[in-house]
């Protein structure tokens, strides 16, 4: 049962090709923050902090347990993949190459090593894994820390692709890209300064 989880916009699970329910908001940040760290166990205490940072409702606990219990039945029957409870902390067991942040940073570690052409095919893939803000509109602290750290690969990504590009003689397949990411740019800085401005 092939399953692929997403990081990269909205957080989701496709299992079998047909997105899964995954409920409440925090429950889908918990399960962001599994995947961040998949195959490495996250203590309690940091799930707790991650997901709703230095103000936790009293019921945390109750909460977390309640959120892992109904992502576990989510992935229950998909191979490979198994939410794990280990003394003082849980992990989420997968294969890195279904989570595509995962995916990302592979494709682009492999592409610094690779020769301009395989390079080029190889940022193409990493950066075609984008589909929007990382996380979608899920909120915490952490989640913006790591939206600010995702944002940074991403343009490390597009200018290593860039002079790749430029290196093959490629300008002209460049503009269009270089356009559509300078309006956006434009826009992310202006929401930041309406923020700072409202704050």
């Amino acid at each position: 049962m092939p399953v692929r989880f997403r990081l990269l916009g909205d957080v989701g699970i496709r299992i079998d090709d047909t997105a899964a329910e995954l409920g409440h908001p925090r429950q889908r940040v918990v399960l962001a923050v599994l995947l961040v760290d998949v195959n490495r166990t996250v203590s309690v205490d940091l799930v707790i902090d991650r997901v709703w940072g230095e103000r936790p409702p009293q019921r945390a606990r109750e909460a977390l347990y309640s959120y892992l219990s109904r992502l576990r039945r989510v992935v229950a029957d998909v191979d490979g993949v198994e939410l794990v409870t280990h003394s003082g902390g849980y992990q989420l067991s997968a294969d890195p190459d279904t989570i595509d942040l995962h995916r990302f940073r592979t494709l682009v570690g492999q592409a610094r090593q690779s020769d301009d052409d395989t390079a080029a095919t190889l940022l193409a893939e990493a950066l075609d894994l984008w589909e929007g803000v990382p996380f979608g509109p899920l909120d915490s602290p952490w989640l913006d820390a790591m939206r600010a750290q995702l944002a940074q690969e991403r343009l490390a990504a597009e200018l290593d692709r860039n002079e790749v590009q430029l290196r093959r003689g490629h300008h002209a397949e460049l503009l269009p890209d270089l356009t559509t990411r300078a309006a956006e740019y434009r826009s992310e800085e202006h929401t930041s300064e309406l923020q700072s401005h409202h704050d």
